[in-house]
């Protein structure tokens, strides 16, 4: 019995393997080729939290630089938040030795170096109503590649969730094989016996 040409089910099952297959190895490949951080830059009346995390493999961040201000790049752009312009945040296992904030009234910087799943935070407050922006700074001597993704986008939440996603498509292909296989070998009722029912 040719299954293939039994039923649409593994043909349909198969293109979408493939289909998945070929964009986890294109995602597999990007992760390897450079360091991979994904960024959430959530902005209020009050001010903007910057959320990073390091979602590749095995490669290291090392000293990144974000920086926060106003985005006509005025002086007095910062509101004091107690004694200092930003507030830091770390996850584990970032050590307090790998991240530094800074910051005055015209903006905020954090230098970090990542280590993968690490995720840092900098909030700072606004002084007026002027909207506020991030930007990635290379450092000069030892400039970085560093491959920055939105974390709300399908391919970030894919990079950072795409060992999950590897086990529920491999459970669903499982799933789906079986049933294609099994389906044929369940007990029918003949046309003839059908046929008499109905009489």
């Amino acid at each position: 019995m040719n299954l293939f040409t039994d039923s649409k089910t593994p043909a349909i099952l198969t293109i979408f393997l493939a289909v998945v297959g070929f964009y986890i190895s294109t995602v597999v490949k990007e992760i390897r080729a450079l360091p991979v951080l994904t960024y959430a830059f959530e902005t209020t009346d009050a001010g903007a939290t910057l959320t990073l995390k390091n979602v590749s493999l095995a490669s290291l961040v090392p000293d990144t630089r974000f920086e926060i201000a106003c985005v006509d790049q005025r002086a007095e752009c910062l509101a004091d938040l107690g004694g200092s312009f930003h507030q830091l945040g770390r996850v584990a296992p970032v050590s307090p030795a790998n991240t530094l904030g800074s910051s005055d009234a015209s903006g905020a910087v954090l230098r970090a170096t990542l280590v993968p799943g690490a995720i840092v935070t900098l909030t700072v407050k606004a002084a007026g109503n002027m909207p506020l922006e991030f930007f990635y700074t290379a450092a000069k001597d030892d400039p970085q590649a560093v491959l920055l993704l939105d974390a709300h986008s399908p391919t970030a939440l894919f990079v950072d969730n795409y060992f999950d996603i590897m086990v529920m498509a491999f459970v669903l292909a499982l799933i789906g094989l079986a049933s294609v296989i099994l389906y044929p070998l369940l007990p029918r009722k003949s046309s003839a016996a059908s046929t008499e029912a109905a009489e």
